[in-house]
Order: C-alpha cells, then sequence, then structure tokens
C-alpha cells in the first residue's frame, strides 16, 4: 500500500472458478503497485450467491484492516462481477470502485438456450436441472427472471459513491445479451460501459477468457489507473 495506490485491489473468480484464474492478471496489477487478493470462495462459486457474499463480506473487511485501508476495489469475473456489484451496494462505505467483466449483472439466458427451451411446455424443470448440476445453485440464480435477479435490479442497482467499469465481449457464448453486464447511472458519470471490441475492433475473446486474455487485463489495469489520475495506454502496454 502507498500513497499512490491507497486501495488494495480484491479479485473475485466466476462459476466453477479457483482464484488461480487471476494468476496473470495479479501479477501484472502488483508489478502496479497494488496490493491485490484473491480469494477462493463458494465451493468455486456454486453455492448460493447471498452465501458467499454473506463470506466475502468479513474477507473485504479483513483485507482494509490489514492494509490500514478505507476502501477497497474489486474486480469480478462472471459471477464474481455480480457479486462485486452486490457487495457494492451491501457495503458500500467500503467499496471504492468495482470492474465487471463479462458479469451477469442483469441475468443471462445463456445465449437464447435457456429462454427458448422454457417456453417448450414441461421442459422449465429440465432446464433448471441442467444449469443446477452443472454450474449449482449459483447457476439457476444468475439467469435472467431469477428471483436473485429481479430483486437487484428492482431497486438502483449502484451503491452510493461507488464508480463503475462494466466490460463486456460481443462475443461472449454465456452472458447473453452480453450487454447485461452494462449499469446504468443516469448519465452521472459513475459507470463506464464497454466492450472490448471498443478499443480491439478485431478481438474475439470469449466469456471464459476474459479474466485472463492480454486484451481485458489491459482495459481493466487502465481502469485502475484512471482511478489515481494516471494515463495508460491498453494498446500500448497489451501483454
Amino acid at each position: 500500500m502507498s500513497k499512490s495506490r491507497p486501495w488494495p485491489v480484491i479479485l473475485l473468480h466466476g462459476t466453477g472458478q479457483v482464484k488461480g484464474i487471476w494468476e496473470t492478471l495479479g501479477g501484472q496489477l502488483r508489478e502496479d503497485g497494488w496490493a491485490v487478493f484473491a480469494p477462493d470462495f463458494g465451493h468455486r462459486a456454486t453455492d448460493p450467491i447471498n452465501q458467499s457474499i454473506d463470506m466475502l463480506v468479513p474477507y473485504i473487511k479483513a483485507v482494509l484492516h490489514a492494509t490500514d485501508a478505507k476502501h477497497a476495489v474489486i474486480v469480478g469475473h462472471s459471477q464474481g462481477g455480480l457479486i462485486a456489484t452486490l457487495l457494492s451496494l451491501r457495503i458500500s462505505k467500503y467499496i471504492k470502485h468495482v470492474v465487471c467483466l463479462a458479469a451477469p449483472n442483469h441475468g443471462t439466458n445463456l445465449g437464447g438456450i435457456a429462454s427458448s427451451i422454457t417456453k417448450i411446455p414441461g421442459t422449465k424443470s429440465l432446464m433448471s436441472n441442467f444449469v443446477q448440476s452443472y454450474w449449482g445453485v449459483s447457476g439457476l440464480e444468475q439467469l435472467t427472471g431469477s428471483k436473485m435477479v429481479l430483486n437487484s435490479n428492482s431497486h438502483d442497482i449502484l451503491g452510493p459513491g461507488v464508480t463503475y467499469t462494466c466490460i463486456a465481449t460481443k462475443y461472449d457464448q454465456l452472458i447473453s445479451p452480453p450487454q447485461s453486464c452494462f449499469l446504468d447511472d443516469g448519465d452521472t458519470g459513475m459507470v463506464t460501459n464497454l466492450y472490448v471490441q471498443d478499443t480491439f475492433p478485431q478481438a474475439i475473446v470469449l466469456h471464459e477468457q476474459m479474466a485472463h486474455d492480454w486484451r481485458p487485463r489491459a482495459l481493466t489495469r487502465e481502469a485502475l489507473f484512471k482511478l489515481v489520475g494516471e494515463d495508460f495506454d491498453p494498446i500500448e502496454h497489451a501483454e
């Protein structure tokens, strides 16, 4: 921790993943001067989302205590991004900034598969069983129209005083539509929404690549440099 890097960065993995997915980005952020933390949680993030949040709240407070910081920056991929958004509502006074990487902030229909199958009589339970067997309870909670998504979208989804960077990819095959990641700040300037392809037009980046592909990594680093008023060219520094 330093005056130029006053907030620890906490990295949250997605469904079915572990903290090792952050090895490359975490190393780069440390080289950039940040204190970086990456917990495993929720049995590879398959537990109910609120259960994972209940575990992460004391973890974040412990990180702040250990680093003597007042706020944290949270970077989350997929479900980790949704959890980061929800954490910014529950404990906004401890959160400085959230970076969402392909997060289902407004739910997903799994590329249209979920919405089309569940319209067929008698198949809704079949789809639910499939999703839960593959992604756990949290997989069901991330589907468009789930109680979790409806509850989180039923009120102002932004935490007071928190800023956000939401990065999606147009080639996302799991979070559909991809703009489900984006948040609406009512033109207050608290949210930056962008596609990877806005900066890298030829980039074919899939959902599962968003945590480690060099292009979203560069955009994440840029977002953090902006927090401290430093310039960073994601194209020049992409690696």
